[in-house]
């Protein structure tokens, strides 16, 4: 593994998500500021998520022909530009530019990381790999919150243009210090079939890799849905506060760190990465259904744990399958990987949203468990993950 390139593999991912850490918790009260209603913040937080679905795989596709450091760096670049606009902006439309854009150019730079990962590790190392990787996602939500909090004290705005700057040193590291990963470029850089989304994700779940693509949305979907229930439920039937929601999201944050950074692999060792991923995703979907049962702060916390326990297992281990078992270029089959995930956070917050609202504070929960079950059966029992 080359450990030198890696690490800033992992830096580029952890800057990205301290940015988004930095921006998620403080988006509806800045957005507040331009009147926003409710509904208009719900589209601003998920426009993010929308660009990065659109645009992984074109990225992919790219460095598949250009090479993956021109991508990163660009991705970089693009981020600082994106916060410094959105700290910048005087009106909900700027706001919407800059959000959109932060989705846009964050899905270069971790769908491509992923990408270089595959590239300069072996099969035996890919899973350590991908489990910094995680580890470094996981990281990034540990302070980007907690930073974001300190300093807004100083000005509401003031955490962006902190953000934009973290990612322009970022994008100075990688053109000074990463070396270029690819060592066989694709021959046509086929841009147009990124654009078509829908179409290369269909053929994706009708091939090899259609079960792992389907895991990695319902995971992607269950952490939504515990990123933004959590708090509603916290707040309204058990009465906490903004800071001890925050306190129980950072022990998430540093249990996830430990979880793919030291463990991941030792797990996989014992139990396979196939059998890994499907008990991580079980026991993501057992948290979730028991989270509005919690009667207690301690009960909350425990059943937040049990979900990122299993959320630690999940990712990294998809991720590694993917990369390994890919017959294309790592960059195409990761942006799709990517795009997956990204469509899980597109639909975990809505349908999360939509039934708390209409069925109360159970419904986001327990019924999102049950298609998370329901879905796994069919993956296991139809799709024949094991023989995958």
């Amino acid at each position: 593994m080359k450990k030198p390139s890696l690490f800033f593999i992992y830096l580029t991912v952890f800057v990205n998500i301290i940015g988004f850490g930095m921006v998620f918790p403080l988006l509806p009260f800045y957005a507040r500021h331009f009147q926003a209603s409710e509904f208009t913040v719900g589209l601003l937080a998920g426009s993010f998520a929308i660009a990065q679905f659109i645009l992984s795989p074109v990225w992919g596709r790219l460095s598949d022909r250009i090479g993956r450091k021109p991508i990163i760096a660009m991705g970089l670049l693009g981020l600082s530009l994106s916060f410094l606009l959105f700290g910048l902006a005087s009106n909900l439309f700027l706001l919407f530019v800059g959000r959109i854009l932060q989705g846009v150019f964050s899905a270069a730079s971790i769908s491509v990381a992923q990408a270089y990962v595959g590239d300069v590790t072996s099969k035996e190392e890919r899973i350590k790999g991908m489990g910094n990787l995680g580890a470094s996602l996981a990281a990034g939500f540990i302070f980007g919150p907690g930073i974001g909090g300190v300093l807004s004290t100083v000005n509401l705005s003031f955490p962006f243009f902190v953000a934009s700057l973290l990612a322009a040193a970022n994008f100075i590291f990688v053109m000074a210090f990463l070396p270029e990963s690819l060592t066989k470029k694709a021959e046509k850089l086929m841009i147009k079939e990124g654009f078509f989304n829908i179409k290369h994700m269909y053929h994706g779940l009708k091939g090899e890799l259609g079960s792992f693509f389907i895991l990695t949305f319902l995971w992607s979907f269950a952490l939504t849905n515990n990123e933004v229930g959590v708090p509603l439920f916290a707040e309204e039937r058990l009465g906490l506060s903004a800071f001890t929601i925050g306190y129980f999201f950072s022990v998430q944050g540093l249990l996830s760190a430990f979880m793919q950074s030291v463990l991941i692999y030792k797990i996989t060792r014992f139990l396979g990465e196939h059998k890994t991923a499907v008990l991580g995703i079980s026991v993501m979907a057992v948290g979730l259904f028991l989270i509005p049962f919690a009667k207690s702060s301690a009960f909350l916390l425990i059943f937040m744990i049990l979900m990122t326990i299993g959320s630690s297992m999940t990712r990294p281990t998809l991720a590694s399958l993917v990369s390994k078992k890919t017959h294309e270029g790592q960059g195409t089959t990761m942006g799709i990987f990517a795009s997956f995930e990204s469509l899980g956070r597109v639909f975990g917050p809505i349908l999360g949203g939509w039934l708390f609202s209409f069925f109360g504070f159970h419904s986001p929960f327990t019924i999102s468990a049950i298609l998370i079950f329901i879905t796994l059966i069919f993956v296991v029992q139809i799709r024949g993950f094991f023989r995958g």
